[in-house]
């Protein structure tokens, strides 16, 4: 049973997040969105029994909802690059690399990743099925995301798969398609200088582009 001193620090924390979300900070306009979503997540996860997840090779894009956070942490919503070497469906947890829009340290070009590996997918499926409005739907939606992906290299992070995102759209490729092994290569290469003190990412000489 929870107690008085329980319930107060509930209320306070409460209050607090009330005081936050009012501040004018545009990454807390939408924190009562997240927390209703998280408080979700944490009574799913006392009503659930579920032992198996989802399986996702490594390379695999995704769509992930992190949330709102304290500080330079990444948040809301990203793609991102699994990079978890050994996953099965009793793992709850992937680590993935997050890919942004915006360039700058930290930050691995990938160049037109998304457009790349997801739109052009699409559109080999619209060779096969033309008359799919579902199809034309998700090829459209796709297209609005800039041509280049950065890899934040200094945001590698293990999350839930509760947070995964999934599309009702039954065309949609992401959580299902993976980037090649040159991307991953890069990557590689990339953690193990970022990890181990070797060269630093360079900023990509970009124009800052709108945040996917």
């Amino acid at each position: 049973m929870i107690g008085t001193k329980n319930i107060n620090k509930i209320n306070n924390a409460m209050n607090n997040f009330k005081i936050v979300q009012q501040s004018g900070i545009s990454k807390f306009e939408k924190l009562d969105n997240w927390l209703e979503k998280e408080s979700q997540l944490y009574k799913n996860e006392i009503k659930s029994k579920k032992k198996s997840y989802i399986h996702l090779k490594r390379g695999t894009i995704v769509k992930i909802d992190f949330g709102v956070n304290p500080g330079s942490e990444l948040c809301h919503t990203h793609f991102a690059i699994v990079i978890s070497k050994h996953d099965n469906t009793k793992n709850e947890t992937i680590t993935v690399i997050p890919l942004t829009s915006k360039p700058g340290i930290g930050r691995l070009p990938l160049n037109n990743l998304i457009k790349d590996e997801i739109v052009k997918n699409i559109k080999n499926k619209l060779a096969v099925k033309t008359d799919s409005k579902e199809l034309w739907e998700i090829l459209n939606e796709y297209k609005r995301y800039t041509n280049f992906s950065y890899a934040y290299i200094s945001q590698i992070t293990t999350v839930s798969k509760s947070r995964l995102i999934y599309s009702k759209n039954k065309f949609d490729i992401i959580n299902k398609t993976k980037c090649s092994a040159d991307i991953l290569s890069k990557i590689d290469e990339a953690i193990i200088d970022s990890m181990t003190g070797g060269k630093t990412i360079k900023p990509f000489k970009e124009d800052i582009m709108v945040e996917i």
